[in-house]
Order: structure tokens, then C-alpha cells, then sequence
């Protein structure tokens, strides 16, 4: 018998989530680890019915959180290559998709498809 019901509907909850987001965008599987991580920040700041229909990102910071900066999870976006980085008649700008929101920083995570890393950049446009 299962003594961790709510923390196992938690994970499969999670997991069910990012399965979804990565088959929907067509993203490789290696990143499931970046569509768990956007999954679990996201319901963070989505009202809960357990806490009154307040976010948990509020209920433990005490502060609303922001959401206009949210975006679609493996959306299309682009970040510009700085001039020392190219040249001449090199692109200006790299195609990336966004993979999450950095903790840390104002930042997105966004894959770099090219080199098949995720790296955190700030100055990402959308599409």
C-alpha cells in the first residue's frame, strides 16, 4: 500500500506535464529535465484550491508573483550574436527555443538546437 499518495500524484502530475509540453513542441527527450523544472515553476505561480485560491509563489514570499514574461514552452525565439562573436556577413542573430526561467536572474533558458546545450541568455526576442 502506498503511504506517499499525494507526493506520487504530485510527481506523475509533473511528469505527465512535461511529457505533453515536450511531444507538443516536438523538443528531444534529453530535455525533460527542462519541461520538469518549467512545469514546476509554473504551477508555482498558478492559483492553488488548497491555499484559497492563492499562488504557493505567494503564499511562501508573500508577494504576487509576475507572470507577464511567461511564454510558451519550446516557443521560437532569438538572441543576438554579438559583433566580436561574428563576422562581416555572418547571421546577427541565433535561433533558440525557450526551455524555462532562470531562478536566479531576469533570464530565460532557452536550447541552442545548433550545440545541443541550455544555456541562460537575457536578451531573448520572441517570435
Amino acid at each position: 500500500m502506498e503511504q506517499n499518495a499525494v507526493a506520487e500524484r504530485i510527481n506523475r502530475t509533473i511528469v505527465e506535464a512535461s511529457r505533453a509540453m515536450l511531444y507538443d513542441q516536438g523538443m528531444p527527450k534529453f530535455l525533460w529535465v527542462e519541461a520538469c523544472n518549467t512545469t514546476v515553476y509554473v504551477q508555482n505561480r498558478a492559483p492553488h484550491r488548497a491555499l484559497g485560491k492563492i499562488t504557493p509563489e505567494k503564499a511562501f514570499t508573500r508577494k504576487t508573483p509576475e507572470v507577464i514574461y511567461l511564454r510558451i514552452f519550446g516557443s521560437l525565439a532569438y538572441f543576438r550574436i554579438s559583433e566580436e562573436k561574428r563576422k562581416k556577413l555572418d547571421q546577427t542573430a541565433e535561433k533558440v527555443y525557450l526551455m524555462g526561467y532562470s531562478e536566479n536572474a531576469k533570464a530565460y533558458r532557452v536550447y541552442l538546437p545548433g550545440s545541443r546545450k541550455v544555456v541562460v541568455r537575457r536578451d531573448v526576442k520572441f517570435m
